[in-house]
């Protein structure tokens, strides 16, 4: 981890351009996010119901006036109203899909709408029936990356010139209208999902690094707080023991006086990397102050056991170039404890033994640990 690259000054506005292309997106943000969990199924059944429509406006089109007139035709509309009624099924009765499932779906929404305007006989009607890419433009904001979007973009402008230039050589609609058309579609369906989505991901991003430490990307107090109430919850649902570890690097003082603060920085997101490989399957960690930590972890008695007595040897190494010990202080909620009746007082005693204990450990020389069970 890296700390993040600080915006230049005087060209900000295409910095905030490349940032946005470039930024690796996050597909399970509505999981993981506590405070996005609770839209996951009125996101679900939207885009259900939205699938939904859209294969009824094919069964419409096929038994109606204007249906395709070749076989072909028919056979895709048969296709497009199948795979709605399967795709509108796995909204309402799956979970909510990750990055596959996302991106699936919008290739097939994509797919569909274009194939759906382009059969439309009638070119003057097929020009209106390109506005229905703005619920693509809509979905591809909301849970798919820049680029994607960008492929989305292209696609819909793409078959919307082409459904334009079919009317216009079907001749049955003047030039000024369909012009006049094509300026509202390109703001609809190529410039608004772009601005959108710069937009939306623009601020997601500030939210999210607010919760965050600059340097290594941990949670900060704010961020850890609340992720640390969320996985009290989890694990007293699910019967699991907590714990509790506070790791502090040993003599991080004479790193910063002998090789500089840039190299300091260094082995602090070097400990935050291997604390995340460590526990991060398990919990949530945070940096809790200048080369101290807290991790907060569920799971198994035994898990916890073997997480907590080999921290000590997952974070130090020998062969760094900076070589660096922690002293580790942990405390252990096992599932009868009646500390978990104190709620967030809870968090707040467990949290203060365990940083007694690596006071503990640190004290009696470092490259140490102290555990025990409240």
């Amino acid at each position: 981890m890296s700390e993040t690259a600080p915006r230049p000054a005087g060209n900000s506005s295409w910095y905030t351009i490349k940032e946005w292309f470039y930024e690796p997106h996050d597909y399970e943000w509505i999981k993981h996010q506590r405070s996005s969990r609770a839209i996951q199924p009125i996101f679900s059944a939207l885009i259900g119901v939205m699938t939904i429509i859209f294969g009824l406006s094919a069964f419409f089109k096929l038994i109606g006036p204007d249906t395709p007139p070749t076989l072909t035709g028919k056979s895709l509309s048969v296709v497009m109203i199948t795979a709605s009624i399967v795709v509108t099924a796995c909204w309402f009765a799956l979970p909510f899909p990750g990055r596959f499932g996302l991106l699936a779906y919008g290739i097939f929404a994509d797919l569909g709408i274009g194939l759906a305007v382009l059969m439309v006989t009638d070119r003057d009607s097929g020009t209106f029936g390109c506005i229905i890419f703005a619920v693509g433009g809509t979905f591809a904001t909301l849970f798919v990356s820049a680029k994607w979007l960008i492929a989305h973009v292209l696609w819909a402008t793409t078959i919307t010139a082409i459904v334009f230039v079919l009317a216009f050589q079907q001749g049955e609609v003047n030039m000024t209208t369909l012009l006049a058309r094509a300026t509202v579609l390109l703001g609809v369906v190529t410039l608004m999902p772009i601005f959108s989505h710069l937009a939306w991901r623009t601020l997601y991003r500030d939210a999210r690094d607010s919760d965050r430490d600059p340097l290594t990307g941990l949670y900060n107090r704010r961020g850890l707080d609340a992720a640390i109430a969320e996985l009290l919850e989890h694990a007293r649902t699910r019967e699991e023991c907590l714990a509790f570890i506070v790791i502090d690097i040993d003599k991080f003082k004479l790193v910063n006086d002998i090789y500089g603060h840039s190299e300091g920085d260094h082995v602090i997101q070097r400990t935050a990397s291997r604390l995340t490989l460590h526990f991060g399957h398990y919990g949530v960690i945070g940096r809790v102050g200048g080369e101290e930590y807290l991790a907060v972890i569920s799971g198994a008695p035994d898990k916890i056991s073997y997480l907590i007595d080999s921290t000590n040897s997952a974070l130090s190494d020998d062969q760094d170039s900076i070589p660096t010990t922690v002293s580790v202080g942990g405390v252990i909620m096992p599932t009868d404890s009646k500390t978990w009746a104190g709620g967030a007082s809870a968090i707040s005693l467990a949290s203060n033994v365990a940083d007694s204990l690596m006071y503990q450990a640190k004290t009696a020389g470092g490259n140490g640990l102290r555990t025990t069970e409240i």
